[in-house]
């Protein structure tokens, strides 16, 4: 059977955990406990009966059960309502539709690894559930997210060439790419001065490459030519 050729990023769906391990809005809680327990998981989607989803379970939701009582001063209290409530339903919950946290970061298969990354740090979530519509598809944890940067050098290799060829319209062949540990190298000489700055940086964003170490070379200085054809100051030669 022929392989997949490798893609030069990662999306959500080349990495996403699937099929995805759910609850139903009335499941009990000690029943999610236990499921995250038995599959080794920090969380769950909630859907509906139709396969909607409505929310998400986590570790931490379920923390809240454990939550000591603690007495604050009253104003420490009235500005901290919201967060208190909060707290306080899902101490009391007893089913997923009580603990869940609703509405859910998501992303689509087609989200690229480095946004789904982004959008984790940003959001401080540990896992995202990938969706096609209104439908959970699959999930993404962040050891989904870390294992894109152990990519194998060859795949990255490959990675590196592709990129190369069909984004940046470069001839792979009469250059030496070399990748060790995630760090590629690039040696030989292209066209322009324009080509080598432009597949250095284009290089750094594969996903798995770790640092770009260039010692490429270019024929042509297309940079100084632009320069050297710019009009420069309109009134230089306007009479004072």
């Amino acid at each position: 059977m022929a392989t997949a050729p490798t893609r030069v990023r990662l999306l959500a769906r080349d990495v996403m955990t699937t099929p995805v391990i759910t609850v139903a809005p009335d499941t009990p809680v000690k029943e999610i406990a236990q499921l995250l327990l038995t599959h080794h998981i920090s969380g769950v989607p909630v859907v509906s009966p139709e396969g909607k989803l409505v929310g998400i379970v986590t570790e931490a939701d379920l923390l809240y059960k454990e939550r000591p009582e603690v007495e604050e001063p009253g104003l420490l209290r009235l500005f901290r309502r919201g967060q208190l409530a909060e707290a306080e339903r899902k101490a009391e919950g007893l089913v997923a539709r009580d603990v869940m946290s609703s509405p859910v970061v998501t992303v689509t298969e087609e989200t690229p690894l480095r946004e789904v990354a982004a959008l984790m740090a940003r959001r401080q979530v540990n896992r995202v559930p990938v969706v096609r519509g209104d439908q959970v598809v699959g999930i993404v944890s962040r050891a989904d997210v870390l294992r894109a940067l152990v990519r194998a050098d060859d795949e990255i290799k490959e990675a590196v060439r592709r990129a190369l060829l069909e984004e940046l319209w470069i001839d792979p062949s009469g250059l030496r790419i070399q990748v060790q540990d995630g760090v590629v190298t690039l040696e030989g000489e292209v066209e322009r001065r324009s080509d080598k700055e432009l597949a250095e940086r284009w290089v750094a964003t594969i996903d798995g490459v770790v640092r770009v170490e260039s010692q490429l070379t270019y024929r042509f200085d297309d940079r100084q030519a632009r320069m050297e054809t710019w009009p420069g100051d309109p009134w230089r030669n306007v009479p004072r």
